[in-house]
């Protein structure tokens, strides 16, 4: 049985944990929660990355929101920390952006070719 729930950072990147890197970026909403926790040194709350998420929709805020929030809470933060990329406060529903330098160093060409198709 392949496990994906591993943290990413140990001296060799194997192509489990590459693939494990596609799949975290290939939902759109992980894509900006790992942009916006990068831009910045300190913890983001969770209502603070889906103001980020929602606010680049281009809509006002609205109930959807709070599906978004439980999604970014419940589905996406654990995530993104169960693969060592982020530290998830659960309980005060804060992140921080925690990937190793040559992890992050991945990230940065990853989320550029995601988000420009090359």
């Amino acid at each position: 049985m392949h496990e994906d729930r591993h943290a990413i950072g140990d001296r060799s990147t194997t192509t489990g944990q590459l693939t494990l890197l596609y799949k975290l970026l290939a939902d759109h909403r992980r894509r900006v929660l790992l942009q916006c926790l990068r831009n910045t040194d300190a913890s983001l709350s969770v209502s603070t990355l889906v103001t980020e998420l929602t606010q680049g929709d281009g809509r006002e805020p609205s109930e959807r929101d709070v599906d978004t929030e439980i999604a970014v809470h419940h589905i996406h933060l654990p995530k993104l920390a169960d693969a060592g990329v982020v530290e998830y406060d659960q309980s005060a529903q804060q992140a921080t952006y925690s990937a190793p330098p040559q992890v992050d160093a991945l990230l940065e060409e990853m989320l550029v070719t995601v988000s420009t198709g090359e």
